[in-house]
């Protein structure tokens, strides 16, 4: 596919941009490349590549979800700055 100057002057006009003489030439090569570079994709034979990967594999390892370490509260509260009924206590922000 190929554009011409007509085509980037209507472009230009309906983006509201003004473009002189060289800015058309400039536009115009530009999108010719990417247009040559899309037909270039489409192109690529993909007829042996799978379309979906695998989502019933897991992806990493997963552990079981158990308590290792029970009843730490007090080792966790002793890093905080104020707490209360064994929980952090923070500041009111809302009035």
């Amino acid at each position: 596919m190929s554009i011409t100057p007509l085509e980037i002057k209507k472009i230009g006009k309906l983006s509201r941009i003004a473009l002189n003489d060289d800015d058309i030439t400039y536009y115009q090569g530009q999108l010719n490349g990417i247009f040559n570079w899309i037909s270039a994709l489409q192109s690529v034979d993909v007829s042996n590549v799978d379309l979906t990967v695998d989502q019933t594999t897991p992806q990493m390892h997963e552990r079981q979800d158990v308590v290792t370490a029970p009843n730490r509260v007090s080792e966790v509260l002793s890093n905080a700055p104020t707490s209360a009924h064994e929980m952090f206590s923070v500041p009111k922000v809302v009035e």
